[in-house]
């Protein structure tokens, strides 16, 4: 539960605004851009995208707020002559100042409990881009990871997106992925912002999630098989 007025409901309408900035407008909004911005069924034959650790280096840039540069959570949980909590809270203040790391590791480690990477030891990266607080006392990590396969939330929002963009009740939906290309604009950008932002004036979608992640050691490496 978010409190009306508190330093979690600001910092979350903050990084809001910084995606509504970069999201554009619908004109703005070609193929192009959906397949920048989410790991998507829109391959060849409505397969899914590839690349989340290219895609979320490229996004990142682009999240953090102005002057403050993007980079890696590895980097700072590798600084020399720092105990684990002082590189945490290192990252910790690094992302509430603005910056966006990419967090790259094992799929046990880094996903939400309802993630189809939360039991698998794989390669998975995303975009790491606030620390909240909250009524407990509780810290939360904010990501924003672009797979829409990731959780039953996003492929069911996916999968209504497109039947009401194509008109169709299909269950099969392998047909009509792949014609996402031939979209208009329009389209387009609803179905990128309502993935992201939701469909309310405030709030997420739900690729923007919360993430519980031990602070007490540094990530594994991650398997790349």
């Amino acid at each position: 539960m978010i409190e009306p007025g508190s330093d979690m409901e600001r910092a979350l309408a903050d990084l809001r605004g910084r995606f509504v900035a970069k999201l554009g407008q619908p004109l703005q909004c070609e193929f192009q851009k959906l397949k920048d911005w989410l790991q998507a069924y829109v391959g060849a034959g409505g397969e899914l995208l590839g690349g989340c650790n290219i895609r979320a280096a490229a996004l990142a840039p682009l999240l953090s707020k102005a002057g403050e540069k993007s980079g890696l959570l590895a980097s700072l949980l590798k600084a020399p002559g720092k105990t684990i909590e002082q590189k945490w809270a290192a990252a910790e203040d690094a992302l509430n100042n603005g910056r966006a790391l990419v967090i790259e590791g094992r799929g046990t480690e880094i996903s939400g409990d309802k993630s189809k990477f939360a039991n698998l030891t794989s390669f998975h990266a995303f975009v790491l881009l606030q620390v909240v607080e909250d009524g407990e006392r509780k810290k939360w990590f904010v990501g924003f990871d672009p797979d829409v396969s990731a959780t039953t939330e996003t492929r069911e929002l996916w999968n209504s997106l497109i039947k009401a963009a194509f008109d169709t009740q299909d269950v099969d939906l392998g047909k009509w992925n792949e014609k996402v290309k031939d979209l208009d604009r329009d389209r387009l950008h609803r179905i990128l912002t309502t993935m992201i932002l939701g469909t309310t004036a405030h709030g997420f979608g739900p690729l923007v999630r919360r993430y519980a992640i031990d602070r007490t050691k540094g990530l594994e490496p991650p398997y790349r098989g």
